[in-house]
């Protein structure tokens, strides 16, 4: 249901990004979010959460449609049906499942019991949809309605 969901999603002449450059942009954006966790407690755990999901769609300092992540990668989130860079609710929609994991990774104990159920599982299938899906679409970006795409800036 969920493959066929994502193979409808075809956006039309883009090309797939790579998934590595995916996955670096979002550890990267996932340092961020621990390294607000761990020096602004106790509202960093807030803040990182609040990074995680609206990142792709802040559109502050050039970060149009881009995380920090994604930035450094040259890659950018569009909003496939005008394509024009993510918007916040763009941003909020296609990072749902990862803010999910980001949410329950923030606290102690009882959480990190829930991320490794629930979350880490969350995660491992958006990589394998990105790897198997021929457009690279990941179940954030069927919510979101957006895909990744490589820019030159």
């Amino acid at each position: 249901m969920i493959i066929a969901a994502l193979a409808y999603h075809h956006s039309g002449p883009s090309t797939k990004v790579s998934v590595v450059n995916r996955v670096v942009a979002k550890l990267i954006d996932l340092a961020i979010v621990l390294l607000l966790v761990g020096f602004l407690y106790p509202v960093g755990p807030l803040l990182g959460f609040l990074y995680s999901v609206c990142s792709d769609g802040i559109g502050i300092g050039g970060l149009q449609g881009q995380s920090i992540g994604k930035k450094l990668l040259k890659l950018q989130v569009v909003h496939i049906p005008d394509r024009r860079p993510a918007s916040l609710r763009d941003s909020v929609l296609r990072n749902a499942p990862v803010g999910v994991a980001t949410f329950f990774g923030i606290i102690p104990v009882w959480g990190w019991l829930i991320l490794g159920l629930i979350g880490l599982p969350l995660m491992v299938m958006e990589i394998y949809l990105m790897i198997s899906v021929e457009t690279g679409h990941r179940l954030g970006d069927v919510m979101g309605d957006t895909e990744v795409i490589q820019v030159s800036r």
